[in-house]
This record gives structure tokens, C-alpha cells and sequence, in this order.
């Protein structure tokens, strides 16, 4: 239900309709983020949160090339336990069908988010999921 916005939900839509200047008005319409940053020029814990992120750059490149590592390696190998055939013949089928889903696991896993979308299925996947966690949060 759309009461205060009339403008079409589209650019497509609105230049189809030949109301131009409503595209118009919605790219515009981007430029109210720029409040955003005349709001950090006067919030003093916003400017000390920026300071600090400028402070410990190099440090933030290297935990993110680090858990970009783990999550990789870790997704990597998830997908090959859980490829591994499965002694029954009635098992569940796995969830992890491909190394990018493993490590969209892996990156919940890591965040502890926890979605429960992907759930591990063979023993040895469920022995080396809280393994993933401890090493990644430890490190």
C-alpha cells in the first residue's frame, strides 16, 4: 500500500508511461543519503568511530583476508565430507550441492547467525561444524 509514495516503483515504468519527470524526481531522490554525511560532520562519536576504523586499516584487511581464508578452506571442505557417499541408501540428501553453498554455511557459521537453512547431515560434517567455529572465533 503505497500512500505517500506515488511515484512509479520503476524507472522503467515511469519512462513508459511518458512521465519523465518523475524518473527524474526519483534519481533525485538518491540525494537525500548525502543528510547521511552532513550528519557524521556533527556526531563526535561518529567522527571517533571513522578515526578509529582509519586507525586499524591494515589490521581490518588482514581479519578479512584471514576469515576469507578460514571460510573458504572450511566451506571447501565441508562440501567434500558431506559429498562423500553415504553408507544407506535412504539418506537425506545434503544440502551443501556446491563449494559457493558451503561457504554461504561457512559465513553463517562464522557470524554465528545461525539461519539453520543448511543443516550438516553425515556424522563427520556435524563432528567438524563446532570444530569451524571455535577455530575461526579463537583466532
Amino acid at each position: 500500500m503505497k500512500i505517500f509514495n506515488t511515484a512509479p516503483s520503476s524507472p522503467e515504468e515511469g519512462a513508459s508511461s511518458g512521465n519523465s519527470a518523475i524518473v527524474v524526481l526519483r534519481i533525485c531522490r538518491i540525494f537525500r543519503v548525502t543528510r547521511v554525511f552532513k550528519f557524521a560532520r556533527r556526531s563526535e562519536n561518529l567522527l571517533i568511530l571513522i578515526k578509529a576504523v582509519g586507525n586499524t586499516y591494515k589490521e581490518l584487511i588482514l581479519l578479512s583476508g584471514v576469515v576469507s581464508l578460514a571460510v573458504v578452506s572450511f566451506g571447501s571442505i565441508m562440501y567434500t565430507i558431506e559429498s562423500l557417499p553415504k553408507p544407506c541408501s535412504d539418506c537425506e540428501k545434503t544440502q551443501f550441492n556446491s563449494i559457493l553453498k558451503s561457504c554461504w554455511w561457512a559465513v553463517i557459521t562464522v557470524t554465528t547467525v545461525g539461519y539453520g537453512d543448511m543443516i550438516p547431515i553425515s556424522t563427520l560434517a556435524n563432528v567438524w561444524d563446532p570444530l569451524l567455529c571455535f577455530a575461526v572465533l579463537s583466532s
